[in-house]
């Protein structure tokens, strides 16, 4: 049916919508952690910018496989 295609698609849009939001947050909070140290003149090992990954928020791929699940159920229920 169409409405199981676009759950699916609502819950493909919506883990990429929160995977971008927190990769985008998570890449600012740690910049400013590096900005913060340059411009104190801080001497030592330079802070890493940690930029989160798929797995690291669970409702990420669990929307994700979600989505595709009812994508697929819904072509193959056609």
């Amino acid at each position: 049916m169409k409405l199981y295609k676009v759950f699916g698609a609502v819950f493909i849009i919506i883990s990429g919508l929160i995977y971008t939001l927190e990769r985008g947050f998570s890449m600012l909070s740690t910049s400013l952690i590096r900005a913060g140290f340059f411009s104190g003149g801080m001497g030592g090992e330079i802070p890493e910018v940690e930029v989160n990954t798929l797995f690291s928020n669970l409702y990420v791929p669990l929307f994700l496989i979600i989505g595709l699940i009812l994508v697929v159920y819904g072509f193959l229920k056609k």
